[in-house]
């Protein structure tokens, strides 16, 4: 049943549409990040309102707000999705205290950039491990925090109506 909902509202160009917002918002919020005025300088505004360190500080906040919550969008399985829920749990905590050790936002894009693929790598490690073993045991090794954090993300996929078991 959910199966059908999804393949009658969510079409392959709606994922195609969140796909490029990513790769755009990728795209600006590294330069937002290194050099803003390339982007913004030609504003009065920027230089009066003095708005060169909130945009960077955006810059590579951007990874928590649109990037990854672009690629969630679309509804990814196995150990993508399994990457993007620890990238969205775990890019807040880099975008709080990276700041403490460095003021280069260059440099903390990076570092988001870095865990985000780093969560891609474990997720896809993880799973080729988990493949060896029975598909039942997978879900059996989270802790109930864990398992009640993932659900939390989930929210609005189907299972608050019943349709997701």
């Amino acid at each position: 049943k959910l199966a059908v909902e999804r393949r009658s509202v969510f079409r392959d160009w709606l994922k195609n549409i969140f796909i490029g917002q990513a790769v755009i918002s990728f795209g600006a919020s590294y330069v937002m990040a290194t050099n803003p005025s390339s982007l913004f300088g030609g504003f009065d505004w920027y230089y009066y309102n003095s708005m060169d360190i909130s945009i960077t500080v955006l810059g590579y906040w951007f990874w928590w707000l649109f990037i990854i919550p672009s690629l969630r969008s679309r509804r990814p399985r196995g150990f993508e999705k399994d990457a993007l829920d620890i990238a969205f749990l775990a890019t807040p905590i880099v975008s709080l205290l990276a700041p403490v050790v460095t003021k280069d936002t260059g440099l903390i894009w990076d570092v988001n950039f870095l865990l985000v693929s780093a969560c891609y790598g474990y997720a896809y490690l993880k799973d080729q491990n988990d493949d060896d073993d029975s598909g039942n045991k997978k879900n059996k090794k989270k802790p109930a925090w864990l398992k009640f954090i993932y659900n939390s993300l989930d929210f609005g996929s189907g299972q608050e109506r019943g349709v997701r078991q």
